[in-house]
């Protein structure tokens, strides 16, 4: 394996459970915004003015949130370094963390009963989703210390991502004795 490669892997968010009610909570408040809007338009007589500022405003509001519930996962892996973003939008980008991959405590299918125990069992204090939905497959986690730059201090932190059979063969390269492959993978 090229020591230098990059690989990089990027999941939509899946419109279920709390993404498609936070959806729909955000097109409740756009309508009640525009009637709001004419509501005060009526009552004080300038309707015609606010026909103008409505859509305009509008849009604004719309610009700025629906990116939120509008999100993209990403990891990409250079040089060993395991680098986690989520995407509003497809406009901005954020960084969450970036870790080694060979300072894993453990990357494992969530899948293995004893291995999901092994990760409620290390007891982390941030938890990372990078999957599309909980039902995805082919779901495993990584087990790692964050460390705070504020702090200096590393608290214990899990990271749920969707795995490619490529993403496997990088971790097993860079931490060999901390990942775990399932029959199917290997």
């Amino acid at each position: 394996m090229n020591e230098f490669a990059t690989y990089e892997f990027a999941v939509s968010q899946r419109k279920e459970g709390k993404w498609r009610l936070l959806r729909m909570l955000l097109i409740a408040g756009y309508v009640l915004y525009v009637l709001s809007i004419l509501f005060i338009g009526m009552k004080y007589s300038i309707i015609a003015p606010l026909l103008a500022f409505i859509p305009l405003s509008l849009w604004v509001i719309v610009f700025i949130t629906w990116r939120y519930v509008n999100i993209d996962y990403e990891y990409s892996v250079t040089s060993g370094v395991l680098t986690f973003t989520k995407i509003y939008g497809n406009r901005s980008r954020r960084k969450i963390f970036e870790v080694a991959l060979r300072d894993a405590v453990r990357i494992a299918p969530l899948e293995l009963e004893e291995e999901a125990a092994r990760g409620t069992a290390y007891h982390p204090e941030r938890e990372f989703m990078g999957i599309s939905s909980l039902y995805a497959p082919d779901i495993y986690f990584m087990l790692f210390e964050l460390s705070d730059q504020k702090n200096r201090e590393k608290r214990r932190a899990i990271f749920y991502f969707e795995a490619t059979a490529k993403m496997l063969s990088i971790c097993r390269f860079y931490n060999p004795s901390g990942t775990v492959l399932t029959k199917t993978t290997r």
